[in-house]
C-alpha cells in the first residue's frame, strides 16, 4: 500500500495543472483515420467538410467571414449555428513587428509536419507514404518561396510517425527546438481529407488547393493566435481570393501554447494533386511580407556597358559571391597576372636603360656619330657575330 500515497500525490499535482498543460500532456486523435465530417448550418446547408474530429463548441470562420459554433454531433454530422459576421476581418492587415533572428539579419519562418506520411491522391498514389508524405515537397516549395522573398526558412523534416494519438508529443519536441532559433513564425503543414470540391481552386489560370488554418482552444494563447489568423486571412483575402477556406477554432493545443505566432495549415485534401498544393504554398508565402515584413533585398548592381572580366576569373555578374566580389582563387589570377605585367615592364625598362647607356659611351669615346657608328658596326660584325653565331671547326 506504500504506492498509494504516490499515486493521491500524481493525481492533485496533475489536477492542479491548466487546461492547456493538461492538453499538452494529454494525447488525443485531432484526424480521422479515414472519411471526414460535415458540419452543417440552421438550414442544413454545408458550410465545412474535413477530416478534423469535431467537438461541441468548436467554432469556424468561413471563407465569407461568417462565424458559426458546433451545437450538435451526430456521428459524422455536425450541426452549428450561425453567431455573427466577422467585419473586423478587413481591419486585421496592420503590419506584424518582429525582431528577426537573434544576429539582426532576416526573420526566420520555421516548417515542420506533425504527420509527415501525408501524401497526395493524384500524384502520388496514395493518401499516406510513411516516412517520405509528399506533404514534405509542399514545405519545400513554401520554404523556396519564402527564401526569394528574403527570408530565413527553416524547413525541418523530422519524421514523428506513427500517425497516432501520440504524434503531437513528438513534434512538440521538434517544435521546442526550432523555437531555439528564435524564429518570427513557425507553421505546421497538413494535408486535410474530404471531397474534392470543397478544397480545389484556380488562382491565376493555375490549379491551387485551398488552404484552412487550424487554431486550437485549449492553450492560453489562443486569443493571440486567432487575431494572427484573422490577419493572414484578410490579408489573404487581398491578395488571393478563395486562398483560405477558413478558420477552424477546434479542441486541442496543437502546440501553439508554447508560441502564438504558430499556425497549423491543411494544405487542400488527399484528392487535389501535390503540384495544386505547392502553388498553394508559394501563394501563401506571397501574403508573409503584408504580414511579417522582411528586410529590405540589396539593390542589384548596375550592368556593366561591356564585359571587362579577365580570363579566369568571377564576372561581377556571378552569383556565388554575392555579385560583387571576386572569389580568392580569381584574385589570385589577377594578382599573378599583374605581377606578370610588372616584371615584363621593367625588363624593357632596363634594356632600353643599357642601349642607352652603349649609344652615350660610344658618342663621348668617339667625338663624333659616324666614328661611333663604324665602331658599333665593328662591334657587331665581328666581335657579336662571333660570341653568338657557329663557330667554324679548327684545321689539323
Amino acid at each position: 500500500m506504500h504506492f498509494f500515497p504516490a499515486l493521491v500525490f500524481l493525481f492533485l499535482l496533475f489536477s492542479t495543472f491548466s487546461p492547456c498543460t493538461r492538453a499538452a500532456f494529454s494525447p488525443a486523435i485531432d484526424e480521422l483515420e479515414s472519411g471526414y465530417n460535415t458540419i452543417v448550418d440552421e438550414n442544413d446547408q454545408i458550410i465545412l467538410q474535413s477530416g478534423l474530429v469535431l467537438h461541441v463548441g468548436d467554432r469556424y470562420i468561413s471563407e465569407d467571414n461568417n462565424l458559426y459554433e458546433i451545437t450538435i454531433i451526430e456521428g459524422s454530422l455536425a450541426k452549428a449555428r450561425y453567431i455573427e459576421s466577422e467585419p473586423t476581418l478587413s481591419l486585421e492587415t496592420e503590419l506584424i513587428t518582429v525582431q528577426g533572428a537573434a544576429n539582426g539579419s532576416q526573420p526566420i519562418i520555421a516548417i515542420y509536419h506533425t504527420h509527415t506520411d501525408e501524401s497526395y491522391i493524384p500524384t502520388d498514389g496514395n493518401s499516406t507514404t510513411p516516412g517520405e508524405g509528399s506533404i514534405m515537397k509542399v514545405g519545400d516549395r513554401f520554404s523556396s518561396r519564402l527564401k526569394e522573398l528574403g527570408y530565413q526558412p527553416l524547413h525541418n523534416k523530422t519524421l514523428h510517425e506513427p500517425h497516432d494519438a501520440n504524434a503531437y508529443q513528438r513534434s512538440r519536441r521538434t517544435f521546442m527546438k526550432l523555437l531555439e532559433r528564435q524564429p518570427a513564425a513557425l507553421f505546421d503543414l497538413h494535408r486535410d481529407s474530404g471531397p474534392l470540391a470543397f478544397y480545389k481552386t484556380t488562382i491565376n489560370g493555375q490549379d491551387a488547393a485551398k488552404i484552412l488554418l487550424v487554431v486550437g482552444r485549449q492553450n492560453q494563447n489562443q486569443a493571440t493566435t486567432l487575431q494572427y489568423a484573422k490577419r493572414i486571412k484578410a490579408n489573404a483575402d487581398k491578395m488571393y481570393k478563395g486562398l483560405i477556406r477558413g478558420i477552424f477554432m477546434a479542441r486541442g493545443n496543437y502546440n501553439q501554447d508554447l508560441n502564438p505566432r504558430s499556425m497549423l495549415l491543411e494544405m487542400g485534401t488527399q484528392y487535389n494533386t501535390r503540384e495544386a498544393a505547392e502553388h498553394s504554398a508559394a501563394l501563401f508565402a506571397d501574403i508573409l511580407p503584408s504580414i511579417i515584413t522582411p528586410k529590405p533585398l540589396p539593390a542589384s548592381p548596375a550592368p556593366k556597358a561591356a564585359d571587362t572580366t579577365i580570363p579566369g576569373t568571377t564576372s561581377s555578374n556571378d552569383t556565388g559571391n554575392g555579385g560583387n566580389t571576386i572569389t580568392e582563387t580569381s584574385a589570385g589570377n589577377v594578382a599573378n597576372i599583374q605581377d606578370a605585367g610588372i616584371t615584363v615592364s621593367n625588363i624593357l625598362s632596363i634594356i632600353g636603360a643599357v642601349l642607352l647607356g652603349i649609344i652615350a659611351y660610344l658618342y663621348l669615346s668617339t667625338g663624333n656619330w659616324q666614328e661611333a657608328k663604324n665602331k658599333l658596326h665593328k662591334f657587331y660584325k665581328y666581335e657579336f657575330t662571333n660570341f653568338l653565331g657557329p663557330r667554324k671547326k679548327r684545321k689539323d
